[in-house]
């Protein structure tokens, strides 16, 4: 892994940013998720249905507990994170890493590392004790990444539908510094 660049900067999304993370998002499934879901799902996708998603995700009135961060290179959004509570109903104190993708021209550069890390800090800030995160449970790059920054699985497992298709993923935790 090399190092970010040095104009890689961190700053909060906002509204303006829909597209540019959705071309992101997008680019980022298609690279990584190839060969582990269904062609036929991923080439469905489209840049329309992201952009709508991602809107509404940066809306504080429609995800008022959504957070979403952007790494910045120069004035090109290279990444997102998305975070907040977790989505399950007996989760009080743990936060979720709801999304984080790079572009691939950026891959193991250290930003995915610089989102994760902010991400965790304002979790921590937000007063979560610990976070959880799903992964595609074939993604293999993706499980040794969050290993490697302290992450460990869970053993939780569950199969997600999106538009008819079956996702397997798997859970991960980690415990977060006050």
């Amino acid at each position: 892994m090399t190092t970010p660049s040095t104009r890689v900067a961190i700053r909060a999304a906002s509204t303006v940013d829909a597209e540019a993370i959705a071309e992101l998002h997008l680019a980022s499934w298609q690279a990584a998720y190839r060969g582990i879901v269904s062609d036929e799902f991923l080439d469905g996708i489209t840049l329309e249905s992201r952009v709508v998603r991602w809107r509404r995700a940066l809306s504080p009135s429609e995800s008022p507990l959504t957070e979403t961060i952007v790494a910045m290179d120069g004035e090109t959004v290279v990444g997102v994170c998305s975070s907040g509570p977790r989505r399950h109903p007996d989760a009080d104190g743990v936060g979720e890493v709801y999304s984080l993708h790079v572009e691939t021209a950026s891959w193991r550069r250290g930003i995915g590392k610089l989102l994760l890390d902010d991400t965790l800090q304002r979790l921590a800030v937000r007063g979560f004790t610990g976070a959880v995160l799903w992964v595609l449970r074939d993604n293999w790059n993706a499980r040794q990444f969050y290993e490697a920054q302290g992450w460990q699985g869970t053993g939780e497992e569950m199969v997600e539908d999106r538009s008819g298709y079956a996702i397997p993923e798997s859970r991960y935790a980690i415990t977060l510094a006050p």
